[in-house]
């Protein structure tokens, strides 16, 4: 379970403000599809490991940002289900991602210190 690993490096990240905030009060996270992350997994690991920090009651809010992607072929911009679906346009296979494999700390609400 590696959302557990995740949950604990937010926690680091969210320590790094404890200067500046008395408690945190909610934090938003954007996932991507193809972030091979489980949004249950992470949320039960979050309310473990926030316990005892200032962002313990805090809310957590998720955002789930879809997989984009445009073909190295063709130019068509698709929004694939899988890593490894083909365009639906051409076929190919080759493409460059523009979103979806995000995994990131978008802000953080609290209390000034």
């Amino acid at each position: 379970m590696h959302e557990l690993s995740l949950a604990m490096e937010i926690v680091q990240l969210l320590e790094a403000h404890a200067h500046e905030l008395a408690r945190i009060t909610s934090l938003t996270l954007d996932i991507g599809t193809l972030s091979c992350v489980d949004e249950s997994a992470l949320r039960t690991a979050l309310g473990s490991a926030l316990r005892g920090t200032l962002a313990q009651d805090a809310q957590v809010h998720i955002h789930t940002i879809q997989a984009q992607a445009q073909c190295l072929d063709c130019q068509h911009h698709f929004s694939p289900p899988t890593r490894i679906d083909p365009c639906p346009a051409c076929g190919s296979f080759r493409r460059t991602w523009l979103a979806g494999q995000d995994f990131r700390l978008r802000s953080i609400e609290g209390i000034p210190a």
